[in-house]
């Protein structure tokens, strides 16, 4: 049974490569996810594994990795969230071990120094705009009343680029 999961995240890693390889271009954005789930009822009760990777990418080698580990057998829950501009990332992982307690919070450095982090993070901050929508998105919805139509309610408002709210949101894009 490892053996199929190995082989299936050799096949994703080949899948993410091209992908990689697709965003050179210059108008090219791309979103990847896999997750994979094992289920098992034997002995001592049910054993859940499930493993999540997820990939968005954007011209100029920009890039955002996350990953999620749960294993109910061993009580780890892992996460993990890169960002890459190019050749440098800044990757930080969380785990939790549920049975031993046990935390760990780490932040890895590629290609530059922790002095670095925070010019890194404005830089990506700074690219990453580039690809957010610049406005709410409207919708229309039955009110309940005979068929007709709710106008334009407003799903999300962007505030300021200055604002409190804006400097600490998810850097999703």
């Amino acid at each position: 049974q490892a053996g199929g999961f190995i082989d299936m995240f050799g096949m994703m890693n080949d899948m993410i490569g091209n992908m990689e390889h697709m965003t050179n271009g210059a108008n090219c954005q791309t979103f990847t996810s896999s997750t994979v789930i094992s289920y098992s009822n034997l002995g001592d009760g049910p054993k859940v594994y499930q493993e999540t990777s997820e990939m968005r990418s954007a011209p100029g080698g920009i890039r955002e990795t996350r990953r999620t580990v749960r294993d109910s057998d061993s009580g780890l829950e892992q996460m993990s969230i890169g960002h890459h501009i190019r050749e440098r990332a800044h990757i930080m992982q969380r785990s939790r071990n549920h049975r031993t307690g046990d935390q760990e919070e780490r932040q890895d450095y590629i290609n530059m120094d922790e002095s670095d982090a925070a010019a890194f993070d404005d830089e990506w901050r700074r690219e990453t705009s580039r690809f957010r929508p610049q406005r709410g998105l409207d919708y229309r919805r039955h009110d309940g009343s005979g068929g007709r139509r709710a106008e334009g309610t407003r799903l999300a408002i962007q505030g300021p680029e200055d604002s409190p709210s804006r400097q600490s949101r998810r850097y999703d894009w």
